[in-house]
């Protein structure tokens, strides 16, 4: 499972970004959300949200470079999420990530990766364009 992203559709209203940090820390912070819609302004006018791709073959270059182990395979989804208890916030997976789609906001005790919510991901329940689906 991942979630693609229709890039031409987005309108940049960042509803993905802060129902996401929602689901991370209860609370609006954009800066604890998994996915990023990245402006390409001001020459094309471009929004393009950004989130984990899941990246195959396994293990991605993320768990790869985790020297704690804590990006791990959820068996029951098949992809691989951050285990807050083990991470230790060094950023070495955010620098692996061949996508800058992980994240360590300032002062964060783990790193935020795309983990699909459980299985239900709010972004894509909650973009008002379709922009985000399921696959």
């Amino acid at each position: 499972m991942r979630i693609v992203v229709a890039e031409e559709g987005c309108m940049g209203c960042r509803y993905c970004e802060n129902i996401c940090s929602v689901h991370f820390v209860d609370e609006f912070r954009p800066a604890y959300s998994a996915i990023r819609v990245v402006f390409e302004l001001p020459e094309s006018h471009v929004m393009k949200p950004n989130v984990c791709r899941q990246c195959e073959p396994e293990p991605p270059p993320c768990a790869e470079a985790c020297p704690a182990g804590a990006i791990v395979k959820d068996e029951k989804l098949g992809i691989y999420v951050v285990d807050r208890e083990s991470c230790t916030a060094c950023g070495s997976c955010v620098e692996a990530c061949p996508y800058d789609a992980i994240f360590l906001p300032p002062g964060a005790e783990f790193s935020v990766k795309c983990d699909l919510c459980g299985g239900q991901p709010k972004c894509v329940e909650w973009c008002p364009r379709d922009v985000l689906r399921l696959e």
